[in-house]
């Protein structure tokens, strides 16, 4: 940091801004050290969020309590890199709200995901949540826009039973429901660009059903020309991830590795100030 190293009689900002290169290690050391941090504990830093994010927060959060809400659930295992942030945060925010879901899945993995991180990362118990009542688990269809379509004018003949084999007849959140008259609300998650005109074409021209999309960072380009006029708000990758666990106060994987950036840097920053400091203070003496 200098090429002198500081006296036991200069002040604090001299001798930090002057360590020896024998001691350089311990700016290399605070740094993983903060990195790793929010690994373990997300802090949910403060990050420019976008109003497409915003609304998407909003508009959940506005429905009244014990609204109904369907989430097309068609994450991929291969992207989730792209997309873990954006369902887990997504679910924290309808759970805490007191929204009943309908969850069904329109790809193979999708299902597989849902069945894994639902329990185990974002546990529906926890919020006072009862299976069958709160919430139900449809289970996989491979719904193409056809399937869409179909489910919207009758959920029964895409899904006569839900996950478990239960006739949706029995199940308490499902009696009086069949079509899109029941839904309050439909959250569109895909990995398909084009797939976005599906939700378009099947709920929203045809119903005028409030709509939320969650896609790709490469997919959000044909989503923002939907926005705000036929889809009330959406996220695209990672970096929508990291906003909507920010704003909705449910930091997780997206603001844990922003945090991480955020405070890995910090030692290495407060170095170079402290060495520029220590370099001007020297200097007029």
């Amino acid at each position: 940091m200098s090429d002198r190293p500081a006296g036991k009689d200069e002040n604090i900002i001299v001798q930090l801004g002057t360590l020896p290169p024998s001691k350089y290690f311990l700016v290399h050391l605070a740094g993983i050290i903060l990195m790793f941090i929010p690994l373990i504990y997300p802090m949910g830093l403060p990050v420019q969020t976008s109003q497409p994010v915003i609304d998407y927060v909003r508009t959940i959060e506005n429905l009244p309590e014990g609204s109904v809400v369907a989430v097309s659930f068609g994450a991929s295992a291969a992207l989730l890199d792209e997309q873990e942030a954006q369902f887990l945060a997504t679910w924290k925010i309808l759970f805490s709200n007191k929204l009943k879901v309908i969850f069904y899945s329109t790809t193979e993995d999708s299902n597989i995901i849902l069945g894994r991180h639902l329990g185990s990362k974002v546990a529906p118990d926890d919020y006072g949540y009862s299976y069958g009542v709160d919430y139900v688990l449809l289970g996989y269809s491979p719904l193409g826009e056809a399937g869409q379509a179909a489910f919207v004018q009758n959920i029964r003949s895409v899904y006569p039973v839900d996950y478990y084999g239960t006739p949706l007849d029995n199940i308490p959140l499902m009696e009086n429901i069949n079509d899109q008259s029941g839904v309050d609300l439909i959250i569109f998650e895909y990995t398909s660009c084009t797939d976005v005109e599906w939700v378009i074409r099947q709920w929203v021209v045809p119903f005028n059903k409030p709509a939320l999309i969650t896609t790709l960072g490469c997919c959000g380009p044909m989503a923002a020309p939907y926005y705000p006029s036929q889809i009330r708000g959406f996220l695209s990758g990672s970096g929508a991830g990291t906003e909507i666990e920010v704003v909705s106060g449910f930091p997780g994987p997206g603001a844990a590795m922003s945090d991480s950036k955020s405070l890995g840097i910090l030692p290495w920053l407060a170095s170079m100030v402290l060495a520029n400091l220590a370099w001007f203070m020297r200097r007029s003496k």
